[in-house]
């Protein structure tokens, strides 16, 4: 079977020959890489998938209720990083220009990151 190269790495690799389609090599950074892919894409192409996600994490914050309190208490240097991050300038300038959609942020906006890159629960 001829080599390929990786989807993430640009790397080239031999593909098992189970899996003739195999587009990323074997690295644990670019198969990371490829279930954060399929996972995005899932969130997007399927509405069943993201209703079940959504619900699932409601579920688990009302199971833990305290929770991002209690890891700040426990993780001083990550609360003042994001307190700080909230504070910096260096965000892009927003423009005028183009489609929003306007969202509440939760005040642990900066720990989600689902929020921050597009994706709705």
């Amino acid at each position: 079977m001829p080599e390929k190269l990786c989807a993430h790495c640009g790397s080239p690799f031999q593909p098992r020959p189970q899996v003739p389609s195999q587009t990323f090599c074997a690295d644990p950074v670019c198969q990371k890489a490829r279930r954060q892919r399929w996972h995005l894409e899932k969130l997007q192409a399927d509405p069943d998938y993201r209703e079940n996600k959504a619900r699932s994490q409601k579920a688990w914050l009302e199971r833990n209720p305290d929770y991002w309190r209690r890891y700040r208490d426990e993780n001083p240097d990550y609360a003042e990083r994001n307190r700080a991050m909230q504070r910096s300038p260096s965000a892009p300038p927003l423009t005028l220009e183009g489609l929003y959609r306007i969202r509440s942020v939760p005040a642990s906006g900066l720990a989600k990151t689902d929020v921050l890159n597009g994706i709705q629960n």
